[in-house]
């Protein structure tokens, strides 16, 4: 396999992931998993982000704010306030698996309402990022 099949490749499983985990957000959205809806979105458009950085040619980092993926594809600026502000947001639910007094915290805010918020939301930036950045595969 070529380096640029090789880096197609790359994106393309990164691409897919983000998929992944956006169709698992909509799936525990239907059945009243809400914490875990709002850290599927979170990955989702991490995983997103990252498969950019991948079709620059460049390793993502192993980081999990969005603001900072954001940055490393300067998209940031251009990003209207709303969706920055919704990412800071977002990115506060990044669950560590190894500490569950974290999932604990987090869930005591969530509801049905407010995880709907954050799918929609997700759908949103993901539908901007389409718009603003084209990918090589």
């Amino acid at each position: 396999m070529n380096d640029k099949a090789a880096k197609q490749r790359r994106v393309q499983v990164w691409i897919d992931r983000a998929q992944y985990d956006l169709d698992t957000a909509k799936a525990m959205l239907d059945t009243g998993r809400y914490i875990y809806v709002v850290f599927m979105c979170q990955q989702a458009i991490e995983k997103r982000l990252k498969a950019y950085i991948e079709d620059t040619g460049t390793t993502p980092p192993r980081i999990h704010n969005l603001i900072n993926l954001c940055k490393t594809i300067d998209v940031y600026e251009s990003l209207p306030d709303n969706l920055k502000d919704f990412l800071q947001e977002l990115t506060a639910y990044y669950l560590d698996s190894r500490y569950k007094e974290d999932i604990a915290r987090l869930s005591a805010f969530m509801n049905k309402e407010k995880a709907g918020y954050y799918f929609e939301k997700t759908k949103e930036v993901l539908e901007w990022l389409t718009q603003k950045k084209k990918l090589s595969v």
